[in-house]
């Protein structure tokens, strides 16, 4: 018998490991679940409705009817600090829905006025404009961009104007070369005067973004920018025999409708911050021709 193997034995062994394997695993996966127990995979889409701030999130933990004020500010101004979803937003654990987001009071809204000929759109702030009917739009300064509001938007409020309205002092901010392309220059002029910006040299910033410009009733369109000014004013100043040459000592221009006789060496005393794209040149000297 004691050279004889006990095959029972040997056969029940890895059996039996198998077992108490099978059982840590299931203890193992029993704390996982129990540590994921409330939690759930949210995937939030992109779409032009929709900002894509992440694609996995906890769900909230509670949701409210109420959208107060402080909220709907989060929504418009700090939305990339929560979750935003189809139906609405998760603040701190909280949803928002969409369905019980309210309009914007005019009264939270700055009526737009130049100050010193300058232009402030400041981050955090809601801005109303009148059209040209009487309508009122309202535009939020956000992340430093002109927008329409984000929480008229998540309500299924599209407005164009307010969209037009935002993009123009976006591009002012930066760079207005390309205005003419997007606005009649009817309208620039609508804008730029309702803002309560006269002409000669004013700026436009919105957020940390700031232009200077030269309020034009000239050929150059309304908007130019300070430094082509400046490069015009400079050319006049200094290549005048070049550009007074075909015009003899005596003749009247008209800068901005005032009257500007040239010199006998060819220069017009122009002064800086005149409209020098408002101008009238009278007729060339025929014999130099």
């Amino acid at each position: 018998m004691n050279g004889m193997v006990n095959w029972k034995n040997i056969n029940s062994s890895p059996v039996a490991a198998l077992n108490r394997n099978q059982k840590l695993l299931d203890i193992l996966c029993a704390k996982g679940n129990k540590a994921n127990k409330g939690q759930r995979d949210l995937f939030v889409r992109s779409d032009s409705g929709v900002d894509e701030i992440g694609l996995y999130t906890a769900s909230a933990q509670k949701t409210t009817g109420k959208v107060s004020d402080a909220i709907q500010d989060l929504i418009n101004f700090e939305y990339l600090e929560g979750t935003e979803t189809e139906n609405g937003f998760i603040f701190g654990g909280v949803e928002y829905f969409n369905r019980d987001i309210p309009p914007i009071s005019l009264d939270k809204c700055q009526k737009v006025k130049a100050e010193n000929n300058a232009i402030v759109f400041r981050t955090g702030n809601y801005y109303q404009f009148t059209d040209e009917v009487g309508k009122t739009h309202i535009c939020t300064c956000t992340y430093g961009r002109m927008r329409q509001p984000h929480s008229d938007g998540k309500r299924g409020m599209r407005d164009n104007t307010s969209f037009e309205i935002g993009r123009f002092w976006n591009m002012l901010a930066r760079n207005g070369t390309f205005l003419g392309l997007y606005y009649s220059e009817e309208t620039e002029r609508r804008l730029i005067n309702e803002a309560g910006i006269t002409e000669g040299f004013f700026s436009v910033q919105v957020g940390d973004d700031r232009q200077e410009y030269y309020y034009s009733n000239g050929n150059a369109g309304t908007a130019v920018l300070k430094e082509r000014y400046d490069n015009t004013y400079q050319m006049f100043m200094t290549l005048n025999e070049t550009v007074f040459r075909d015009y003899t000592p005596g003749s009247v221009f008209l800068v901005g409708g005032k009257e500007y006789v040239l010199s006998e060496d060819k220069k017009l005393d122009i002064p800086y911050g005149a409209d020098i794209y408002d101008m009238k040149w009278p007729p060339r000297n025929q014999a130099q021709m």
